[in-house]
């Protein structure tokens, strides 16, 4: 799955040093033990899952009002990502690159070349 010297960290906890400089914005979705559902929108407020009927909530602790969820899911904005690639300088070649290329008689090499 990843290239060669690749590896997925272990845990989110060695990735937030990673992310951290790159300020990249993050929404916290909690979501069901089993991968089932994710509590979001009509069903944040859901207090169990609607497919395995899991406990959206760890049980409490002895502490009143305090709950805490079994799995979070972290949504990464896309947004901030595309701001930072078109302030580049590569982002006009990346972007251009089907005006700027070579074209080979009856040959298609991009859909750029296609006739209809």
């Amino acid at each position: 799955m990843f290239l060669k010297g690749n590896r997925l960290k272990e845990n989110f906890y060695t990735v937030k040093p990673m992310i951290k400089p790159l300020r990249l914005e993050y929404q916290k979705i909690d979501m069901c033990l089993n991968f089932c559902m994710i509590y979001y929108g009509e069903y944040a407020n859901f207090t169990e899952c609607k497919t395995c009927h899991h406990s959206h909530y760890k049980p409490n602790s002895g502490r009143e009002m305090t709950f805490f969820t079994y799995k979070k899911l972290r949504c990464f904005s896309i947004t901030l990502s595309l701001q930072r690639f078109l302030m580049s300088s590569k982002a006009i070649e990346y972007m251009t690159l089907y005006f700027s290329h070579d074209t080979v008689d009856r040959v298609m090499v991009h859909p750029f070349d296609d006739e209809d």
